[in-house]
């Protein structure tokens, strides 16, 4: 991918993160786009660059959800070694597999974070965190790296 256009691609990305974070209550916006930043990272990179960019990716959203520090890294550690594991076998050119990788990644990842929290918390189950924000997530990654210019840009040609 062109540098500037990564750059610039990660910085709207965390930037639109932020103010979903704050203003959360008010638009009801159920989109996890650090981890759409941990996605192209993971399908493009080596293992230890994924993993460790997933682990400070994860500190990033484990300190916007203003839970327990250490939750999201993990379980955005483990999407992360999941994607650079499965990415291999995919055809990242076809919508429907970015769709399914995106939702299915982000299912596990949030479901391992859901776990945590209600141990800890005592938290009752919600479709929000399991299905609405992986739904969501995916469908604002598929539209992202859903036209040719990006798939070329991201080149997982």
């Amino acid at each position: 991918m062109n540098k500037r256009v990564r750059c610039l691609l990660f910085i709207l990305l965390a930037a639109g993160q932020l103010f979903i974070a704050r203003y959360r209550a008010a638009l009801g916006i159920q989109v996890d786009l650090l981890y759409l930043i941990l996605f192209f990272v993971s399908i493009r990179s080596s293992f230890l660059p994924s993993v460790v960019s997933a682990a400070f990716i994860g500190l990033g959203t484990d300190y916007l959800s203003g839970g327990v520090i250490g939750v999201f890294s993990f379980s955005r550690t483990l999407a992360a070694y999941f994607l650079n594991t499965i990415a291999r076998f995919l055809d990242l050119k076809k919508n429907i597999f970015v769709f399914l990788l995106i939702f299915f990644s982000l299912f596990l990842a949030n479901l391992v974070a859901f776990v945590f929290h209600v141990l800890i918390f005592g938290l009752k189950i919600t479709a929000s965190l399991l299905l609405f924000q992986p739904l969501f997530t995916a469908v604002v990654g598929t539209v992202i790296l859903g036209s040719e210019k990006m798939k070329t840009l991201m080149d997982v040609s």
